[in-house]
């Protein structure tokens, strides 16, 4: 699968930031997916919080349309507003334009006053794409490694999270994000923001993990995007070679036909 990281400044007009999303899509990059940080229409604007949800619906069905055009998928979160209530949502929109994994946000952080204004997510989202298990997570989730757990309980072989995460904690991100990736031996995939956002200074450093916590791409600080190639089969083997994951794993948590599938296969 070939996955492009869209590390950018997130403006405080939405259309600049669409209008950087649509010049990916037409550079013709020919990968599977672009994934975009937490939020990056609007960022953290609370202010018009229910005209920015209501703009969401419509930016929404011009992504279906660039990927049905282009043929890639696309993932990013928005505000979302359902049954008068705000959501930190995250679309995976596949490369017809159809929906194979919507996720609300579950932790909500304080230093960004999301817990004040949007309503927790409830759920994990587990579904296929390219012949991967993929699960989706956003910023302040990677904090809580029991969410990650239970993607590793469903055999997933690809997380991505999506953030906006700030300078001065960008060495914790970059540690969790490996731990996450050691600990349930799958890829995991972080798309941040860069630059000034609402009183934020965001750290980039998006990047790509492999199962053994190997990183393969790091924009670092830069404000441009960048593509990489994942495989299926590092997960399986690396899962085979070195079961950490399974061999002590609680029966309730860890499927036992999955432990002795994966055994029997060695």
């Amino acid at each position: 699968m070939k996955i492009y990281l869209h590390q950018t400044q997130i403006h405080d007009n939405s259309e600049v930031n669409f209008k950087n999303l649509t010049e990916v899509f037409e550079n013709n990059l020919h990968v599977d997916i672009i994934i975009c940080p937490e939020v990056f229409l609007s960022g953290f604007n609370y202010k018009n919080l229910k005209a920015i949800a209501h703009e969401s619906e419509l930016y929404l069905r011009k992504i279906q349309y660039l990927c049905k055009s282009s043929k890639s998928a696309f993932l990013g979160s928005f505000f979302w507003e359902e049954k008068n209530r705000f959501y930190n949502r995250a679309f995976f929109v596949d490369e017809t334009g159809g929906f194979l994994g919507i996720y609300d946000k579950q932790y909500l952080i304080p230093a960004f006053q999301e817990d004040k204004h949007l309503t927790p997510g409830k759920n994990n989202i587990f579904f296929t794409f390219k012949g991967m298990q993929i699960g989706l997570a956003i910023c302040y989730d990677l904090r809580f490694p029991e969410l990650f757990r239970k993607y590793a309980a469903k055999e997933t072989d690809l997380i991505y999270l999506i953030a906006q995460w700030p300078v001065e904690r960008i060495d914790h991100m970059i540690a969790l994000a490996k731990a996450r990736a050691i600990e349930n031996q799958c890829y995991f995939v972080v798309v941040n923001a860069i630059g000034h956002s609402f009183n934020q200074n965001l750290g980039g450093h998006s990047m790509v993990i492999g199962p053994k916590g190997n990183i393969l791409l790091d924009l670092g600080k830069s404000k441009k995007g960048n593509d990489t190639q994942i495989h299926l089969s590092e997960v399986l083997k690396w899962r085979s070679e070195f079961p950490a994951l399974y061999q002590y794993s609680r029966p309730k948590i860890f499927n036992p036909t999955f432990l002795n599938k994966l055994f029997f296969k060695r």
